[in-house]
C-alpha cells in the first residue's frame, strides 16, 4: 500500500504539472499554473485579466475592478476544436476603438476541463501583434495545437506556442532544443536571427546564417538545417547540419 500511495502521488503530480499557462506581456513572458474557473471569470470583466497592467492606474484587484468605468471592452469566444477529448477555445479581447474596427488586442486559449470549468493555458497581451485564431496542425504522427501571431515591423518574428495533448492534458512544446542544436554547430562569429525557420508540419528548421558584419537583408554565412521528432510533446533533435558554402545571400526579412 505504501508503494501504491507513492505511485499515485507521482502520477497526480505529473498530470498537474502539464497544466501550465504561458503568458506574454510587454514586460516579458512567464509561466504559472492557475486554477480552473467558469467562463464568466474570463469574459465578464476583462480588465481583471490584465496580466500586463496595461490599463490600471492602481494595479490592485480593487483598482482593476474600476477600469471599466473609463474604458470599453468586448470579448469573443471561438471554438478551436477538440484534442484528446478536451474542448479548446480562443478568447479574443477588444478594447475601446478596436471594438468597432474588429482588431484583436489580447488572446487567451481556454481548455474545458469539466462542465463549465476552464483552464487558461495561454495569454497573449502584446504591445502590437496581428492576432488571429489558433489552429490544429499535423506534426509527424501527432496533431498539435498552434498559436502563431506575427509581430509587425520586426522581420519574421511571431508570438508562437505549440501544445501537445495526451489524456492528462496539454504539454507546451519547449523549442529550446532547436536553439541549442543550432548554437552547437555554428562558428563563433555566426548566428541565425530575424525569426522564422521552424516548420512544425515537416518537423524541420532551416535558416540562413549571418556572419559578423552581414547586412540585415543579406546573410552570407551559409545555411543551417535541423530535423526533429516529437516524443510525448518533447522535441528530439534527430540531425543537425551546417553548410557554410550554401547560397544564403538572397534578400531576407
Amino acid at each position: 500500500m505504501k508503494y501504491l500511495t507513492i505511485w499515485l502521488f507521482i502520477t497526480v503530480s505529473a498530470s498537474a504539472a502539464t497544466w501550465q499557462r504561458h503568458v506574454f506581456t510587454p514586460k516579458g513572458d512567464f509561466s504559472d499554473s492557475p486554477a480552473p474557473h467558469p467562463l464568466a471569470y474570463f469574459t465578464q470583466d476583462p480588465f481583471l485579466r490584465d496580466d500586463g497592467n496595461d490599463f490600471c492606474t492602481s494595479c490592485t484587484p480593487e483598482g482593476k475592478a474600476t477600469v471599466h468605468t473609463h474604458h470599453r471592452a468586448r470579448t469573443e469566444v471561438q471554438s478551436v476544436g477538440k484534442l484528446q477529448g478536451f474542448a479548446i477555445y480562443d478568447l479574443f479581447y477588444r478594447f475601446d476603438d478596436h471594438i468597432d474596427s474588429g482588431q484583436i488586442d489580447w488572446k487567451s486559449i481556454l481548455v474545458e476541463t469539466s462542465p463549465e470549468q476552464y483552464r487558461e493555458i495561454y495569454h497573449l497581451q502584446p504591445t502590437q501583434a496581428e492576432i488571429g485564431p489558433s489552429f490544429f496542425l499535423k506534426a509527424g504522427a501527432d496533431e498539435i495545437l498552434v498559436t502563431r501571431d506575427q509581430i509587425p515591423g520586426a522581420g519574421n518574428y511571431y508570438y508562437e506556442d505549440y501544445f501537445w495533448f495526451d489524456p492528462g492534458g496539454p504539454v507546451r512544446i519547449d523549442l529550446d532544443p532547436i536553439g541549442q542544436a543550432v548554437k552547437s554547430i555554428l562558428p563563433a562569429d555566426s548566428t541565425v536571427w530575424n525569426g522564422g525557420g521552424l516548420n512544425m508540419a515537416s518537423l524541420t528548421y532551416h535558416m540562413p546564417v549571418w556572419k559578423k558584419g552581414d547586412a540585415h537583408c543579406c546573410p552570407t554565412g551559409g545555411t543551417v538545417d535541423v530535423k526533429l521528432r516529437l516524443d510525448a510533446g518533447r522535441i528530439v533533435v534527430t540531425s543537425k547540419h551546417f553548410d557554410p558554402a550554401a547560397d544564403a545571400a538572397r534578400p531576407f526579412g
